[in-house]
């Protein structure tokens, strides 16, 4: 408990932050595990193409909206975009 209104109210916001902060990094692991067991499956281009789509697609928002920071984004995007390319050249 703070000692004034206005830091109670600034623990629950900060509270509400870190709640959303966790759900979105959460999903964003589960979705780099997924798209990254996919390449290695070896599975279809075009099911690689949407996992890959979706994923970048989640980790660029998660960036823009300040969930994560923009160069761990674009990082993480570029090492699965290299392993899709390095799984689809050594077909």
């Amino acid at each position: 408990m703070g000692n004034t209104t206005s830091a109670d109210k600034n623990a629950r916001k900060a509270e509400r932050r870190h709640t959303a902060r966790v759900q979105v990094k959460s999903e964003l692991k589960t979705l780099r595990k997924k798209t990254l067991q996919t390449i290695e499956a070896k599975k279809p281009v075009a099911e690689v193409a949407t996992s890959l789509n979706e994923t970048i697609s989640k980790f660029d928002r998660a960036a823009s909206n300040g969930y994560i920071h923009p160069r761990t984004a674009s990082r993480k995007i570029g090492r699965m975009m290299r392993a899709a390319h390095k799984a689809q050249t050594t077909k």
